[in-house]
């Protein structure tokens, strides 16, 4: 996100999506903070609450993350298009998601003439996006090329901006973090199985209040790692996202 200082355009250090992923953050300290007042009166006689007020941060957190990936994914998306950015160097993945529900729907249908209806229907919708040279002259659909993504699991997330064609995630993720890579990773894909655990109805899928402090904080260093590395990338092979 750019800012102007002093007659200056001074690029920021983090995305739109990162620093609202930031700003969102707060929910989870309200809840934390909540249960750690009922923490210090009485633990033991405060203990379904404190639970409630945890077991709630996490489905939140693992929420926030989910929605930080998309918004990261869009505000690409959207630079493409206001850039200008040529198509000639955009991986094909970009246009089969934009258009994958068309080519699942063909692809599942074994009546001609259907087949047919749904080529005209695509046409119809999505051929203008379809070309191999040029800018788009059209808003991506990020509601289309986003469909499908709601876990926001390391290896889901790495899917994800395989997408863009970007292979180079994990690789990227593990040299920025170095020794904390793997922590990291283990941190995001235990806050995943716990809020599914917790959605499933497991009434012992809970952490303390430290242990959501302590997650919700490798957490956002894990969403700034990969603030970094896809701008980065970005940058790289199309245009600057921040």
């Amino acid at each position: 996100m750019a800012k102007r200082h002093g007659g200056f355009i001074l690029m920021s250090r983090h995305t739109e999506a990162y620093s609202s992923f930031v700003e969102r953050l707060g929910e989870i300290d309200l809840l934390i903070a909540l249960a750690r007042k009922k923490e210090r009166n009485d633990a033991v006689l405060h203990r379904k609450e404190i639970n409630a007020f945890c077991r709630g941060a996490v489905v939140l957190l693992s929420s926030h993350v989910e929605a930080y990936v998309k918004e990261l994914g869009e505000c690409a998306l959207e630079r493409f298009y206001q850039r200008r950015v040529d198509r000639s160097g955009m991986s094909s993945r970009i246009f089969f998601n934009i258009s994958k529900e068309f080519v699942a729907d063909i692809k599942d249908t074994a009546d001609p003439e259907k087949i047919a209806e749904k080529i005209f229907l695509f046409i119809e919708s999505d051929l203008t996006f379809w070309a191999k040279h040029g800018a788009f002259s059209l808003q991506i659909p990020v509601e289309k090329f986003n469909k499908g993504f709601s876990n926001p699991a390391f290896d889901k997330i790495k899917s994800y901006f395989s997408r863009f064609g970007y292979e180079d995630y994990r690789r990227d993720f593990y040299r920025d973090l170095g020794i904390n890579a793997q922590t990291t990773q283990n941190m995001l894909d235990g806050m995943v199985a716990l809020r599914n655990n917790i959605a499933h109805g497991d009434v012992s899928a809970t952490r303390t209040p430290r242990e959501i402090s302590e997650m919700t904080d490798i957490i956002k260093n894990f969403c700034r790692c990969t603030d970094s590395i896809f701008s980065r990338w970005c940058k790289l092979h199309h245009c600057p996202i921040r």
